[in-house]
C-alpha cells in the first residue's frame, strides 16, 4: 500500500482523517484546538490563534473535484466561522484550504451561495472545485491565511 493511496479509505475514514489532519495543521501553526464532543451544530472543532479570538471550524474532505457545501442552517457568515477544505490527491500529501464565513460576501467563482429556490435541496454555501480553478484556490491555503487568522476576526 502506498502512503497517499486514499482509495483504501471509505468516506467516513476520509472525513475523520480530514478532521484530524486539520486539527494537527492548525496546532502546527500555533493554534489552540478544542474538539467538540457532539457535532450536532456543524462545528467540528474550535480553535484560537495567539493573537485572535475563537473560531468555529467546519471541515470538509474531498478526493476529487466534486462540489462541497455547508447547509445554510449550519453556516455563519461571520469572521469567526471557518470552513476548512482538506483535499486528498492520489500520491500527494493532503492540502488544506481555509475559508471564512465572510469570504462568501465576494464570490470569486469558487465560493457561492445557492438558495435552490423552488427545488428540494436546502439553501447551501458551496465550494465549487474544478481543475480550472485550482490556481485561484491557492490563496485560501492555511499558510496564506495564517496572518489574517492570527489577528482579530472580522
Amino acid at each position: 500500500m502506498k502512503r497517499y493511496d486514499w482509495t483504501a479509505l471509505n468516506r467516513i475514514q476520509k472525513g475523520t482523517f480530514g478532521e484530524y489532519f486539520a486539527k494537527m495543521e492548525f496546532t502546527m501553526f500555533g493554534a489552540e484546538v478544542y474538539t467538540s464532543e457532539v457535532d450536532d451544530r456543524g462545528i467540528d472543532f474550535v480553535c484560537r490563534f495567539p493573537n485572535s479570538g475563537f473560531y468555529e471550524v467546519q471541515v470538509k474532505t474531498v478526493t476529487d473535484m466534486n462540489l462541497q457545501f455547508v447547509n445554510a442552517d449550519k453556516f455563519k457568515a461571520t469572521g469567526h466561522f471557518l470552513v476548512v477544505l482538506v483535499r486528498l490527491t492520489s500520491e500527494s500529501a493532503p492540502e488544506l484550504f481555509v475559508f471564512r464565513g465572510t469570504d462568501w460576501d465576494s464570490p470569486d467563482g469558487i465560493l457561492k451561495f445557492n438558495a435552490y429556490e423552488g427545488k428540494e435541496s436546502k439553501p447551501a454555501y458551496e465550494i465549487r472545485l474544478s481543475k480550472s480553478r485550482l490556481a485561484d484556490l491557492q490563496q485560501y491555503k492555511l499558510e496564506c491565511k495564517y496572518a489574517e487568522l492570527n489577528s482579530s476576526p472580522t
